[in-house]
């Protein structure tokens, strides 16, 4: 059963690079939030999957206040934006 922990990991690692890299190479704004509200989710879900292989669940409601603050944050962001570029 640890390989599998091992491997989530390992593909959660790889996905947070290439998040990185949209990150920094992104075009626009939206591009770069986005990005960031994905690192998050993915910090996200190896704390859940860390939690899972140690069998502790005590930072549950840590992982879920967490969550919706860059849930707000992604969407008052996304708003800001929206509100400064044209429609397209």
């Amino acid at each position: 059963m640890a390989w599998v922990f091992l491997v989530t990991f390992g593909l959660l690692c790889v996905a947070g690079l290439l998040v990185l890299v949209r990150l920094i190479l992104g075009r626009t704004t939206l591009d770069r939030i986005v990005a960031v509200d994905v690192f998050v989710t993915m910090i996200i879900a190896g704390t859940c999957v860390s939690m899972g292989w140690l069998q502790d669940g005590s930072n549950i409601a840590l992982l879920a206040a967490f969550a919706l603050l860059a849930f707000i944050g992604s969407v008052s962001a996304a708003r800001l934006v929206e509100k400064k570029e044209p429609y397209r």
